[in-house]
Formats: C-alpha cells, structure tokens, sequence
C-alpha cells in the first residue's frame, strides 16, 4: 500500500524518501468521522467500505502528499471472515501514470501507460486486462510464435529466461482472470504485475540499449586517441 510504511517515491523532489502523517481523517464517506473531537466523533463498524483521507509530510523536501484511502471489508453475514482489503490513490499532487523505458516500441509503451492510468483510478480489472494486452504486444515484438499468449510466452522459452517467462505469464493470468473470470485483484497484486512488466522491459530493451551505448562510447574514445 501507498507509504505504508513511511517510505515512497515523492512526487515534489522526484526521489525515494521517508513520510510521516500531519493529519488523518477515518472516515471521508460514507459518513464523516473526525479525529478532532466533532459530534460525529463515533465510529461506524457496519460500513463494508469506506473511504478516509491521510495528509502525510516529506521528511526530506517537507512537502506533504494528499491520499484516499478505500477500505472494503468483507460483509459482516460471511462468520469468521474478517477479510479487510485496503488501498491508497494519491489525489495530490496529481499521480503520474508508469511509463516505460523510450528505448520499449511505442505501442508497448503506449499500452503500458494506458494501463497505468486504469490502475492509478481504481480501475484494477480495466488495469490487468490493458497489463495484459501490454505482454502480447511486447511477445510479439520479440518475435514470439503460437495461437494464443500462453503459446506465445512459451515459444520464448531458450531466448528468454525461465523467471522472465514465469513473469509473462502472471501478467497473461491477471488479464484473463480479470476479463473472463471478473476477478478483481488487490492493488498491490495489480502493480506487482506492473513492476514484472517494467523489469521485463529493463531486460529485454533497456539494458540492451546502455550496453550498446556504453559500446559506441568506448569505440569513439579509442578512435579519437588513434593518431
């Protein structure tokens, strides 16, 4: 979850950092519970979900982040299930959807972030079908062959590695499960997904891509030594 404990990326110096919460309010609906002391000061436990707001403080920049934080519990008529999902969306300043790399095709980027924006508003089965549609656009780039993804994933198998594949096809799973079954993932199942995408990339273009930029470079410096 979001800053959950007390570290993240900020948004303000654009680096990882440590947070501290200024002020948080339990209950921003459905009803409105106030830690200061209000008549409304009283807790609600029936609500199966409920939204709060938390203002938590940069330590390094001291500038502050705004986050809604949805709580869903499972309903109270299901006995011995006190399941309790919980996620944070940073409402300010405004989160920026994940991108990929420059050196990933245009169109596995494009899918990414359009992915990305689903995940960052909720939208977590919208965001697992379009992570999905991410991977069969990147196996098709790496020239994968087969009648469907999994076959896809699979004819990749001796070009890429076994963890890489393994990844492709979580990523295939949470898409189908999510479009087919209608299962609805956690928000930290579905950025997991996202993250495996990200370090696929990172194998298969990025680190590519500086190796031969490191190569160029080291040839210039050798030409321009030569006499």
């Amino acid at each position: 979850m979001l800053f959950e404990d007390g570290t993240g990326f900020c948004p303000w110096h654009k680096k990882d950092s440590s947070f501290h919460s200024v002020h948080q309010i339990g209950y921003a609906s459905p009803h409105f519970y106030s830690p200061m002391g209000s008549s409304l000061n009283r807790q609600y436990p029936d609500d199966p979900i409920r939204t709060g707001i938390v203002v938590m403080e940069c330590r390094h920049c001291r500038q502050s982040v705004i986050l809604l934080e949805t709580v869903v519990r499972s309903p109270a008529e299901v006995e011995g299930d006190d399941d309790e999902r919980r996620w944070r969306t940073m409402v300010y300043p405004a989160e920026s959807p994940r991108t990929l790399h420059k050196s990933a095709p245009e169109v596995v980027r494009s899918l990414f972030e359009e992915a990305s924006k689903c995940e960052k508003s909720g939208a977590f089965r919208a965001a697992g079908v379009m992570y999905r549609a991410t991977v069969e656009e990147l196996v098709k780039e790496q020239n994968a062959t087969g009648h469907n993804l999994y076959d896809k994933i699979e004819s990749l198998k001796g070009t890429l590695s076994t963890e890489l594949v393994e990844d492709l096809h979580e990523a295939r799973m949470l898409g189908n499960d999510s479009i087919h079954a209608g299962l609805t993932y956690s928000a930290e199942e579905v950025e997991d997904v996202a993250k495996l995408i990200e370090e696929a990339v990172l194998v298969l273009y990025v680190q590519p891509e500086e190796k031969r930029a490191m190569r160029e470079a080291r040839k210039a410096r050798r030409d321009a030594g030569k006499p």
